[in-house]
């Protein structure tokens, strides 16, 4: 009997073989999506998991609580992991601190900027699990620890293990480990581990000091390992215990999951992802939605097709089949057809995997935990495709299958698929369009500062500390020959310095302005800038003066304010000129005047608020030299920049990047969510053209003699159209009221993450009903004029 119903299939799918086509591409098409959607979902649910203890390991985050507001960082200051072993909790098995600090690595004769080489306490092993090649992990603390991909880099095909390496020309590092690097779905990456107490080596006595004390400089990532079992304390008063109670008493640390970092902490300043939860609640809804319009698809071309099979059904109830062996029959077509679709979307979400990681900027790949969910998915897809048209086929009465006599029953079903599938392909174009209008808005919105054609040239390499590296007056010196050679070439149209540019991690400083005082603990942002960084940014000056060499005090005394922070201060700008301000607490910090007020600019991503920044002139945190640079002949300019860097800075290594894109890549998981929602709308919107296709060449069967007889009477080509397009175009028109208003909703709430936004406007949800209605005239018209061209004997001749 199966060979039989099989053999019966496989002719059913060959006689018709363009409406076998178009259900297994709608399908396959839909599956394969599905399973590239489920293996991107998977790959993010298990960032960080793949460590042993993932479960019992938390990251100390340094939060700040105010009055207007709480704000979480990522970073701890470096005092805080000896105050927990000191507490010596019960809960706490091992803490570990990671400090990254860049530099130039010498192997030989070679040198080697890197920006990820991590300073770590030895209990960094315990906590987390590495895959040791080379060394023993036990020795592995007593120097260097570098990944393979490092090994290879530094020594080519010999054995690492027992060689030296040098960090920044004065720490020679013997090499005790050689370890695989973890995988690219962790939020952690370094290439070198160096011990922690080696960093305090390469300081000046008085940043060590500062290192070793300040317990507000947040700049290590410190991990807890909690004891099997136990909660995670309250580390809440270790502030009030350990630093200035004055100083400490809006700030805390909070323990935070390591499983909640990758989807859970985007809104934690300085996490190193800015993916959410949502983006997965948002590609998990999309996958339903478009395998629920690969599934409708389906269910309206097998149900269209089954009407040409009326005979042959009445035949076989004549010749003694009963209801649940025509079921049987027509439900094994469906599991076929979906078993040769799910076949084809395994190779179509291979084939596509490597487009999916540009998409995404992901790497991606087909786990065997995700076979038995893809099987699943097949089972599911079977039951809701082949389930419906075998019931649909097989309910019509003996007398009425022979004549060829159907009620029109099933309709609104169908039609109400039309609607579902309608009103997700419209809501997702709506999406894709805000989505991509929002990351449009983000690029080129007004800054307040000229972002483009700005070279930017980090004198001690991109991960350098910011309080690590100083200039000295010999150092000064040459950045001052740097700078007058870059002043006198035609293509250079301005050059500053600064210890921070916007769109990299600004340090926020106590600051004591008129009026204040230190134990208020106002904290703000503030950077060192030369004094022609506002005309070579393109600041404008509200209110006072820039900075100008020639008064001979602003680099001891003069503060510029943005407008942000005179505001919080409770001054106008023009009230800001001459007030007094401290850098620093009162005892000891730098003295001076607000001589300045600049335009608020967004030196931050655009997704935060504007914050209040301070800035003065400060020689030795001079660290990223900003050049504008000509538009015209930029590979000569920058060919010219590293031949004048390597002669000024021979033992700088030369690594420039331009300004728009470090800015630009700030919102690039945003730009993946575009990208995908955009490729998604568009392939939603092609099966939809699919299902009208299949509804109107059921319409169309279904009305063969309607179609005929009004030939007969001299009906036009257009007037068949027309007929069949006006069921449509109400179903589409559903579907636009019925997408809107979510579409509406959904992408409010996803904007309303941004401090700086676009708007949802009505063209863009007139455009999706333009864009709809065209696909839906294009497909049924093809239907209209094809059955307008039967000869209307033909459909005449049954009766």
């Amino acid at each position: 009997m199966l060979r039989h119903y099989f053999r019966i299939t496989w002719r059913q799918l060959l006689k018709h073989k363009v409406a076998t086509l178009i259900k297994l591409a709608g399908l396959s098409i839909g599956m394969a999506c599905c399973m590239l959607i489920v293996v991107y979902i998977d790959n993010q649910l298990r960032y960080n998991t793949f460590h042993e203890n993932y479960r019992r390991i938390y990251r100390v985050d340094f939060d700040k609580e105010g009055d207007a507001d709480r704000r979480a960082m990522a970073n701890a200051p470096i005092p805080v992991a000896p105050a927990i072993i000191s507490e010596d909790l019960k809960s706490v098995e091992a803490v570990a601190r990671l400090y990254n600090r860049g530099g130039v690595m010498e192997a030989g004769t070679k040198r080697f900027p890197e920006t990820r080489v991590d300073f770590a306490d030895s209990a960094i092993f315990k906590i987390f699990s590495f895959q040791f090649i080379e060394g023993d992990p036990r020795d592995a603390a007593q120097g260097i620890v570098i990944t393979d991909a490092m090994a290879k880099k530094y020594f080519g095909r010999e054995e690492a293990l027992g060689k030296t390496l040098v960090y920044e020309h004065r720490l020679p590092l013997k090499v005790t480990g050689v370890i695989k690097q973890w995988p690219p779905n962790s939020d952690e990456q370094f290439d070198c581990l160096i011990p922690f107490d080696d960093v305090y080596r390469v300081e000046r006595p008085a940043v060590e000091h500062f290192l070793r004390t300040n317990w507000f400089f947040d700049a290590t990532d410190t991990y807890v390992l909690l004891k099997p079992g136990e909660s995670p304390p309250s580390l809440r008063n270790l502030f009030n215990k350990y630093a200035d109670p004055h100083a400490a008493k809006s700030y805390y640390v909070s323990l935070r999951p390591l499983q909640d970092i990758h989807l859970h902490s985007s809104d934690v300043i300085g996490n190193p992802s800015t993916n959410s939860i949502a983006y997965i609640y948002i590609f998990a809804a999309i996958a339903a939605m478009i395998l629920l319009i690969a599934n409708i698809n389906f269910i309206n071309l097998s149900n269209a097709q089954s009407l040409t099979r009326l005979g042959e059904i009445g035949v076989r109830k004549v010749s003694g089949a009963d209801r649940k062996q025509l079921i049987a029959q027509f439900l094994g077509e469906g599991v076929l057809l979906c078993a040769l679709a799910w076949l084809i979307a395994w190779g179509l979400a291979a084939a596509a995997l490597p487009l999916a990681d540009r998409l995404t900027g992901e790497v991606l790949q087909l786990s065997p935990p995700l076979i038995a969910i893809n099987a699943g998915l097949l089972a599911v897809t079977a039951l809701l495709a082949g389930l419906y048209p075998a019931l649909f086929i097989t309910r019509f009465r003996l007398t009425a299958l022979l004549k060829g006599q159907l009620r029109p029953g099933g309709k609104l079903i169908q039609k109400g698929l039309i609607v579902t599938q309608f009103t997700i392909a419209v809501a997702l174009v709506i999406g894709a369009v805000v989505i991509h209008r929002q990351i449009t808005y983000l690029r080129n919105k007004p800054l307040g500062f000229d972002k483009d054609q700005l070279v930017v040239l980090p004198l001690f390499g991109r991960a350098s500390s910011p309080v690590s590296n100083t200039v000295d007056s010999v150092l000064r010196a040459r950045m001052n020959a740097f700078e007058n050679d870059l002043r006198d070439h035609a293509a250079i149209r301005g050059v500053t310095l600064a210890s921070v540019l916007p769109g990299q991690p600004i340090v926020l400083g106590l600051v004591v302005p008129q009026g204040h005082r230190d134990d208020e603990n106002i904290f703000l942002s503030w950077a060192s800038v030369d004094y022609d960084y506002a005309r070579t940014m393109g600041l404008r000056i509200v209110a006072g003066r820039d900075f100008s060499k020639a008064t001979g005090t602003d680099n001891r005394q003069a503060f510029i304010l943005n407008e942000s922070a005179v505001r919080q201060f409770g001054w106008t700008p023009q009230e800001a000129i001459g007030k007094t301000m401290i850098r620093g607490n009162e005892t000891d910090g730098k003295r001076g005047f607000v001589i300045g007020v600049v335009r608020d600019f967004n030196f931050a991503k655009l997704d935060q608020p504007m914050q209040p920044l301070i800035l003065d002139v400060n020689v030795p945190r001079f660290t990223t030299f900003a050049v504008r640079i000509d538009a015209a002949g930029v590979p000569a300019t920058l060919q010219w920049l590293h031949q004048t860097w390597d002669r000024h800075f021979s033992d700088l290594v030369f690594d420039y990047s331009f300004l728009n894109e470090d800015i630009d890549a700030l919102y690039k998981a945003q730009e993946n969510l575009g990208r995908l929602v955009g490729f998604f709308a568009a392939l939603a919107i092609f099966l939809s053209a699919i299902g009208v296709f299949s509804l109107a060449s059921f319409i169309a069967i279904r009305r063969t003699r309607e179609i005929g007889i009004r030939r007969v009477l001299g009906a036009r080509v257009p007037d068949i159209v027309a007929l069949l397009l006006a069921d449509f175009q109400r179903l589409v028109l559903l579907a636009l009221l019925l997408a809107s208003p979510l579409a509406w909703y959904a992408m409010n709430r996803w904007l309303h993450d941004f401090a700086y936004r676009t708007t949802v406007s009505w063209w863009i949800f007139a455009a999706a009903a333009a864009g709809t209605f065209l696909v839906t005239v294009l497909t049924v018209g093809y239907q209209g004029v094809r059955a307008s061209w039967a000869k209307p004997v033909d459909a005449l001749r049954v009766e």
